[in-house]
C-alpha cells in the first residue's frame, strides 16, 4: 500500500520574508469596498499619481536646473536638451492638474461633509497635504526667475526681515537674509526637501482612510479588482487627456504672463500676482496691512479649514440639509471670485473686494457654519 506524504502548503519565497506583498494583494482583491462609491472617490488615487508623476519630471528638470542662472536655466532646459520643453510642461501643467484635482477634493469633502466623525484625521491629513502643496509650489514658481517671481520672493524676504524675535530668526533662516544669488539655491533645496515631506502625509492620509473604512460584516461588498480597477481605469484615462490636452494647447494656464519675462531689479511688474491655484489664499496678504496682517490672514485662512470638524455642530449620523449645501455653493463662488479679483492687479476696488470676499470666508466657517449645522441639529 502506497501512502502519499502530504507537505505544509507553504507561501512563495518572497512573501514568507516580505509580508507587505501578501497584504497589498489581500487588500487588492479583498471585498472590503462599497459598491456604489463615486468617481469623484478616485481623487486622492490620482492626486497621488500625479505627485509622483511630478517628482519624476522634477528629478530631471533638477539634473539641468542651475539656480544661480534660474530664468537662463530654463531657457536652456527648454531649447537645447532633448525633450526638455516638453519635461518642463509636463511640470507646470502637472501642477495645475494636482490643484484642480485638489481644490474639487476639498469642495466634496465639504459639500458632502466626510470631515465629521469618525473622518476628523483624514481631514486634517488632507489640510496639512493642501497647505504644504500651497508652500512647495510657491518655492516652484519662484525657481523660475522670472519678472513675477524674483519681485514676489523680493517682498517675502523683506516681510521676513520686518518680523522681530523668533518669526524673524525663522525667516533669516528659511530665506538666508536678502534675496541674493543663494537665495534660489536655497529655494531649490526647500522644494525638493518639502515635495518629499509630501509623500510621507500622503501615507498618513491613506492610513487614516483606511482605518475608518466600514466593516463588511452586514453590507454589500465588492472587490477592488476588477470592479474598481475598471472605475479607476476610465479616471485616469480622463484626467490624461485632459493633461495632454493642457500640455501640448496651454502649458502656461492661469499663468501671470509677466514671468515669461526674466527678472528685473530695476523695473517692478505691474502685477506681481502668482499663478491661479494660489490666488485665493497667497494674494489676501497684499489686502492687509504688512507684515503681520499679511501673515496673519493666510494663516488664518488654513487654520479655520482645519478647525471644519469642531466647528460643524450637526450629528455626525445624520446626512446634511440643504440650507448647508446652498452655503457651500456660495462659498465655492466667494473663492472663485477673490481669485478673479486678485488676479485683476492691485487697485483700490479690488483691494476692496479682497477684503470683502476675504470677510465672507470668514464669516461662512467661523458664523453660519456652527449656526446651521445646530439648527440641523435640534
Amino acid at each position: 500500500m502506497s501512502s502519499k506524504i502530504s507537505k505544509p502548503a507553504a507561501s512563495p519565497w518572497v512573501e514568507t520574508r516580505l509580508p507587505f506583498l501578501a497584504s497589498w494583494r489581500a487588500h487588492f482583491t479583498a471585498p472590503v469596498l462599497a459598491p456604489d462609491a463615486p468617481y469623484l472617490g478616485t481623487l486622492p488615487t490620482l492626486i497621488t499619481a500625479a505627485l509622483v508623476f511630478m517628482a519624476v519630471s522634477g528629478f530631471v528638470l533638477s539634473i539641468h536646473y542651475d539656480p544661480g542662472q534660474g530664468f537662463a536655466s530654463l531657457q536652456f532646459i527648454d531649447r537645447d536638451v532633448n525633450n526638455g520643453w516638453l519635461i518642463h510642461a509636463f511640470h507646470e501643467t502637472g501642477t495645475t492638474m494636482i490643484f484642480g484635482a485638489v481644490y474639487l477634493s476639498l469642495f466634496r469633502i465639504i459639500y458632502t461633509r466626510a470631515y465629521r466623525a469618525p473622518g476628523e484625521m483624514v481631514w486634517v491629513l488632507g489640510v496639512a497635504q493642501f497647505a504644504l502643496l500651497l508652500l512647495v509650489a510657491w518655492l516652484g514658481e519662484l525657481l523660475t526667475d522670472g519678472a513675477v517671481s524674483y519681485w514676489s520672493l523680493a517682498g517675502a524676504t523683506q516681510a521676513a526681515g520686518n518680523f522681530a524675535g523668533l518669526p524673524g530668526a525663522l525667516g533669516a533662516w528659511f530665506f538666508g537674509g536678502p534675496d541674493g544669488p543663494g537665495t534660489l539655491a536655497r529655494m531649490a533645496v526647500f522644494h525638493a526637501m518639502l515635495a518629499l515631506a509630501i509623500f510621507g502625509i500622503v501615507a498618513l492620509h491613506y492610513a487614516a482612510r483606511r482605518a475608518i473604512t466600514p466593516p463588511a460584516a452586514g453590507r454589500v461588498r465588492v472587490s477592488f479588482h476588477p470592479y474598481y480597477t475598471a472605475q479607476y481605469f476610465v479616471a485616469f484615462v480622463i484626467f490624461a487627456l485632459i493633461f495632454a490636452v493642457l500640455v501640448f494647447f496651454a502649458p502656461h494656464l492661469g499663468e501671470n504672463r509677466l514671468n515669461l519675462a526674466p527678472a528685473n531689479p530695476l523695473a517692478v511688474p505691474v502685477a506681481v500676482t502668482p499663478s491661479w491655484y494660489l490666488l485665493p489664499i497667497i494674494d489676501v496678504a497684499g489686502a492687509f496691512p504688512a507684515p503681520w496682517g499679511g501673515t496673519a490672514a493666510v494663516i488664518a485662512r488654513l487654520a479655520v479649514l482645519f478647525a471644519l470638524p469642531w466647528l460643524d455642530r450637526s450629528n455626525p449620523a445624520k446626512p446634511g440639509g440643504g440650507l448647508y449645501r446652498v452655503l457651500v455653493v456660495v462659498l465655492a463662488v466667494d473663492l472663485v471670485l477673490l481669485g478673479l479679483v486678485a488676479g485683476a492687479g492691485p487697485s483700490t476696488a479690488t483691494t476692496v473686494l479682497t477684503v470683502v470676499f476675504t470677510a465672507y470666508y470668514f464669516l461662512h466657517f467661523l458664523v453660519l457654519t456652527p449656526l446651521v449645522t445646530a439648527m440641523e441639529a435640534k
